[in-house]
């Protein structure tokens, strides 16, 4: 298995929020299975909020109020970029942590796609308790990195195209991370409860054209 989430962590309090559905982009049948889509919906407990997102990587364990998991697959290529569809309802901020509190009933939740490869030796530890997360800026291992934030409402399937900004194409990455988040605060406890993202059809880009139009980006 190379997808995984935080439902083991969120089961205990709210039940799952990252699970799978028939609201796809195309209904075919692979292998004798029908293909289904990903639904990640942000909700919240009484001892925290929890995002809903889906990741690359594995699920290690429930701590306090958060969960340890661990970032990336093996993976030694170099694409231009990550393309698929998505669709994004997002809620007003009604939850948060320090120091994301001023947003609350202010601001709109945002969805985020992000996709980045490195030369980490090893799957990178994420400890949402101990706020220990990939420094997307700093981190001198990442080669390369794309992402989308947007609060965009978008009811029908929607295009988007990542393209991987390489801040060394001289080294080989050994692994590749990529996670879709329905709050893209949520490792700081920060959301809307109710945001919700569906995504479908992912495929890395090496040598095909861009969309042309992508989601709205907004700061």
């Amino acid at each position: 298995s190379v997808w995984d989430s935080a439902n083991p962590g969120a089961a205990k309090f709210i039940g799952s929020s990252t699970y799978p559905t028939d609201d796809i982009v195309e209904t075919y049948v692979q292998d004798g299975k029908v293909r289904k889509a990903t639904e990640m919906v942000s909700r919240n407990a009484a001892v925290a909020f929890a995002a809903g997102n889906l990741y690359v990587g594995k699920f290690g364990r429930v701590q306090g109020i958060g969960a340890i998991l661990d970032w990336g697959t093996e993976f030694t290529e170099k694409p231009m970029g990550l393309k698929g569809y998505y669709k994004y309802s997002p809620a007003i901020i009604s939850h948060a942590k320090e120091p994301y509190l001023d947003l609350i009933g202010k601001a709109k939740d945002k969805c985020q796609i992000l996709v980045f490869l490195t030369d980490w030796d090893r799957p990178f530890t994420v400890n949402t308790t101990a706020g220990e997360f990939v420094d997307l800026e700093n981190d001198k291992s990442i080669i390369a990195l794309g992402k989308i934030e947007s609060d965009e409402l978008v009811n029908e399937y929607k295009e988007f195209y990542i393209p991987l900004e390489y801040r060394d194409k001289t080294r080989t990455p050994k692994y590749i991370v990529i996670s879709c988040c329905a709050s893209y605060l949520g490792d700081y406890f920060t959301g809307g409860e109710g945001s919700k993202m569906v995504v479908d059809e992912f495929e890395l880009v090496y040598d095909q054209p861009i969309p042309e139009e992508n989601p709205e980006q907004t700061e």
